[in-house]
């Protein structure tokens, strides 16, 4: 079990500090991995996520107030759990500027009186999170060698779950992909009253068979954790010896997942016989595609479960290190609607993250369309990734201009930018003015939003789009001029993503 941020902030060796957090309330439960210090101003690239970071400022000393945002901003991009600032030595405070944006952006942000010695407290924290590391991996060897030598001899799926629930004291059950109880061991224990059940998916081969649930436990959660890292992988091996004929059907939903993820050309008839063949609803109903980074979310299993539980039936596998999904809702529901509760469910289930590290289709009702829909679905996702979009979930729909521009060779993309961007286009990635015409064209030509984002105030706004007016001849009161730009901007990014010094 990871040390969550609450038990950094109440952990002894910063009792002394009084602790402050100042944004991020929700983010109380964000797992901590490790505790960097490091007061250098371009610490960002150094992370690697969940990680806090304590600093007393120096890095920030002479930076502007964009400066102190764009460090904030890349921290929270990371992931990290939460920076620690330490004020009273280097600076009397946290600049305002920085406690804003880590408000906008959900950053645990953390202020502390200058009486710590940072050294010791790093030491102290990474040590209780390789202390529970250890304790965790401890169980999860021996729970592995149990269920590992039980399976040798010859134990089925009833003896296995029958040895898991001695081990967590509580009741095991197995259902299927079809939500039908398989098998159960076990009584739940009634000395934890009404704590949650765990479920935990299985895979057979890469692609969902079901799921396995524990029921509330006084067993620690180092214990249980070392089951749900262990066990599903045992009785994945128990099905394919007892069950040939099931984890026959399954390698058919892996193969039906891969052929879509290629994107090739079918028809649909074929793809519809593929969809009985996978036990997936044909006539009447609406599918949407959904991609996870797998290697970014650990437990990517369980939420593409749980979001295709909550908006209907689906099958998942993993191709190429991506969790894809296809998920089919029930006659009634409405197609924007599918993808709606798709989307907010994966944000729930996502909470906290600030990369995007999901994406989800727009609903369709011909089969045949679900080989390009995937397929964009995973070109979406990695074009989202690379331009850093806001997480943690985008809408396919987010990308159709840079999955359209793909299609066009990078000369032409050349051309096309330097012909909209002009005098411009041979500027820095973060010169001031390129910046500017970027995001007001984000905003649409809203003069306020994009002072906001900016960070600066409607005067230097208004002297930036009035130079820009006068070096490229435009308009930017015109909604086609801004159509324009938006898409030269969209050119850019993918023409970034092939050539990183375009």
């Amino acid at each position: 079990m990871n040390l969550l941020l609450r038990e950094v902030l109440t952990h002894p060796a910063l009792a002394h500090a009084e602790p402050s957090l100042l944004s991020g309330e929700d983010q109380l439960d964000h797992p901590v991995r490790w505790v960097h210090t490091a007061d250098l101003y371009d610490i960002a690239p150094l992370l690697r996520g969940d990680e806090v970071l304590l600093t007393n400022g120096v890095g920030l000393v002479s930076v502007d107030e964009a400066a102190q945002r764009t460090y904030v901003r890349r921290l929270a991009e990371r992931s990290v759990a939460a920076l620690f600032f330490e004020v009273g030595r280097t600076t009397p405070q946290i600049p305002e500027a920085m406690v804003d944006e880590a408000r906008r952006l959900g950053l645990a942000l953390v202020v502390l009186q200058p009486v710590l010695r940072f050294t010791e407290v790093a030491e102290a924290v990474n040590s209780e999170i390789i202390d529970r590391s250890v304790t965790r991996l401890r169980h999860a060897d021996e729970i592995s060698r149990t269920l590992s030598e039980a399976l040798a001899q010859g134990a089925g799926v009833s003896a296995l779950l029958d040895l898991i629930a001695s081990t967590v004291r509580s009741r095991v059950a197995l259902y299927d992909s079809a939500d039908r109880l398989v098998d159960s061991a076990g009584a739940p224990d009634p000395a934890v009253g009404t704590r949650p059940v765990t479920e935990i998916p299985i895979m057979i081969e890469g692609t969902a068979w079901g799921r396995m649930t524990i029921g509330a436990t006084s067993e620690s959660d180092h214990l249980v954790q070392a089951v749900i890292d262990r066990a599903p992988r045992v009785i994945e091996l128990c099905l394919i010896r007892e069950q040939p004929k099931v984890t026959a059907t399954f390698r058919v939903r892996q193969m039906l997942l891969e052929q879509l993820a290629r994107g090739a050309s079918v028809s649909g008839s074929a793809i519809e016989d593929k969809l009985r063949g996978t036990g997936m609803p044909v006539a009447g109903h609406d599918y949407i595609c959904l991609v996870l980074h797998g290697e970014s979310v650990p437990d990517a299993a369980r939420i593409i479960d749980e979001v295709g539980r909550r908006c209907g039936q689906s099958i998942y596998g993993y191709i190429e290190g991506s969790l894809c999904a296809l998920v089919a809702a029930p006659p009634d529901t409405a197609a924007a609607r599918l993808s709606i509760l798709a989307v907010k469910t994966l944000e729930e289930l996502l909470h906290g993250r600030q990369r995007v590290c999901a994406a989800v289709s727009d609903a369709t009702r011909a089969p045949g369309h679900l080989p390009h829909l995937m397929a964009d679905t995973r070109l979406g996702l990695d074009l989202a990734v690379s331009m850093r979009s806001p997480g943690p979930v985008v809408r396919t729909r987010a990308t159709s201009t840079e999955r359209l521009l793909r299609h066009l060779d990078p000369e032409t993309l050349r051309r096309f930018i330097a012909d909209v961007l002009g005098p411009l286009h041979a500027f820095a990635a973060d010169d001031d003015l390129l910046t500017t015409l970027q995001v007001f064209s984000q905003c649409l030509g809203s003069k306020t939003d994009a002072a906001n984002q900016l960070h600066i105030r409607r005067q230097s706004l208004y002297y930036r789009l009035r130079k820009i007016t006068e070096m490229l001849g435009i308009d930017l009161d015109d909604p086609r001029e801004l159509a324009v730009l938006s898409t030269a901007f969209a050119a850019r990014r993918v023409l970034e993503l092939s050539d990183p010094a375009p």
